[in-house]
């Protein structure tokens, strides 16, 4: 079960102590907005362990889908139906798909 807050709160002290990008702070406010807004997303944060929303934000930031509905309700989708998440196998399949639904 993922800790939303305890992974928001390591994730800001990391950004503001210059670790990680910028990118990684607008992700993990668009994912505490999408817990508090999306039950699909909420349930699937409480059922995968903090590792897992972590490798999420790492595609977020690669893929700059920090504000991008549509983008998270697929990659959550993706990773229900596979059982796990991979961080280079979801990442690739999520930038294909969104790239063939844009043409």
């Amino acid at each position: 079960m993922a800790n939303i807050q305890h992974v928001a709160t390591r994730i800001f002290r990391h950004v503001d102590a210059g670790h990680l990008p910028a990118g990684y702070a607008l992700a993990m406010g668009a994912l505490v907005d999408a817990y508090d807004d999306d039950p699909d997303f909420h349930e699937w944060a409480d059922a995968v362990p903090g590792s897992a929303v972590e490798k999420l934000m790492a595609c977020m930031v690669r893929n700059g889908a920090w504000s991008n509905q549509e983008w998270l309700r697929e990659y959550v989708r993706v990773c229900t139906l596979q059982g796990v998440c991979t961080l280079q196998g979801v990442c690739t399949l999520q930038g294909e798909a969104l790239k063939e639904s844009a043409a």
